[in-house]
């Protein structure tokens, strides 16, 4: 191979792996209810560890008083980010209409805090809704005619860089809006399957939690799920 042949390789092999290792995530599989990622958690009501799609483990809430609190933020220092989310709802209209599900916030501090959320109709459907909060503006990304039938394995992916806030549902793009990210604390703990404040209950499982952060757009995940 010719030196520059081979210098040429090197510097692509060189970016190849750099750019890998950046994109590599953070992976919170739920499958223990004493620790998410390494974490440990704070248990609340009942929740329990299941078989959920391809033989893999989930966490099952039940709407009424379950939930994890990990003392952990997984963006910690992040500027842009994406956080994927393979859940599947119950049908629990109307006991559980609003349902927030990943909840990043430093109570302490207050006025910054990133959730998951999905809403419930009385057609056994649900829809995504994400929410982002600064001390200086607040966004809500949701669209009640964007419609997914309960009961199965779907993922939500929110993605943030250069001001703009994206939700994916199943890998596809469904809502966008413009606000500036200010970062969570690294003080900042996660709530999974709850609100923080111990409300607006998950019904259904979750199965694992990702967090890059880059922004990354989505895989189709309705191709594998």
């Amino acid at each position: 191979m010719k030196p520059v042949t081979f210098s040429l390789f090197f510097l692509l092999a060189t970016c190849w792996l750099a750019s890998c290792a950046v994109q590599k995530p953070v992976q919170w599989p739920l499958e223990s209810l004493t620790s998410v990622g390494g974490h440990p958690t704070q248990v609340l009501g009942n929740p329990k560890v299941v078989q959920g799609q391809g033989g893999a483990q989930a966490v099952a809430f039940d709407g009424q008083a379950d939930g994890l609190l990990v003392d952990h933020n997984p963006i910690a220092g992040a500027e842009e980010f994406s956080i994927e989310v393979v859940f599947k709802p119950n049908a629990a209209w109307p006991a559980n209409v609003e349902q927030r599900f990943l909840h990043i916030e430093d109570l302490g501090t207050g006025q910054r805090r990133l959730l998951f959320e999905l809403r419930l109709n009385n057609r056994n459907q649900w829809y995504a809704d994400f929410f982002l909060r600064t001390e200086n503006k607040a966004l809500t990304l949701i669209d009640s005619t964007k419609t997914h039938p309960v009961g199965e394995w779907a993922t939500m992916t929110l993605t943030y860089k250069d001001k703009q806030l994206k939700g994916y549902v199943n890998g596809k793009l469904e809502l966008s809006g413009e606000i500036e990210y200010l970062p969570i604390p690294a003080s900042a703990k996660t709530s999974i399957g709850t609100r923080m404040d111990k409300r607006s209950w998950f019904n259904g499982q979750i199965q694992s939690i990702r967090v890059w952060k880059t922004a990354l757009q989505p895989k189709k995940y309705s191709d594998i799920l």
